[in-house]
């Protein structure tokens, strides 16, 4: 916005900059506020990988121990080994799609935090460029209003010099009143 600085006064001009100054630290705690967020959502993401790692882990050694049960000599009936088999690594296999759904909702909740921050900081950044060009009009302002005070001041000692010349000027001639 390109204000001329003779058609504002200090004070509206400082008001003006106020106003932006407010708005440009909000949008900074916005965006503070966002990218907290978003680091909350990097450590749950980590910690949904973390989890669904664990239960592969778990259900790999689980697995294993139950094929050496299978394989070993004194095991119980086989049938009974693999329905226990088919029961546990079914269980696992439930909770490590469980955690593939929660890494999942937690990277869409990672990227739904990234894009947010990104907003906010354009917005921060559009306000902050506003801030400043206010900080600047605010400052041409001054500079034309204390021109205009420089210019009136000389102004009123150049009449009062040409006061004091015209009766000087008057009483030389001896211009006296008849």
């Amino acid at each position: 916005m390109d204000v001329a600085p003779d058609r504002m006064n200090c004070v509206h001009a400082s008001k003006l900059r106020l106003v932006k100054d407010t708005r440009e630290r909000s949008a900074l705690r916005e965006l503070s506020n966002m990218e907290a967020k978003r680091r909350i959502a990097d450590d749950a993401v980590a910690q949904a990988r973390e989890r669904l790692a664990n239960a592969e882990k778990h259900r790999a050694r689980v697995e294993a121990e139950l094929y050496r049960k299978m394989l070993s000599e004194n095991a119980i009936s086989v049938s009974e080994l693999e329905r226990r088999h088919h029961l546990i690594i079914g269980r696992l296999t439930e909770d490590i799609a469980a955690a593939q759904r929660i890494l999942d909702e937690a990277r869409s909740a990672q990227d739904q935090a990234a894009t947010a921050v990104l907003e906010a900081r354009t917005l921060w950044t559009k306000r902050s460029a506003a801030c400043h060009k206010w900080q600047e009009i605010e400052r041409d302002v001054e500079q034309s209003t204390n021109a205009h005070v420089e210019a009136a001041a000389e102004i009123d000692a150049d009449d009062e010099v040409l006061l004091r010349y015209c009766r000087g000027a008057s009483a030389l001639r001896g211009d006296e009143p008849t």
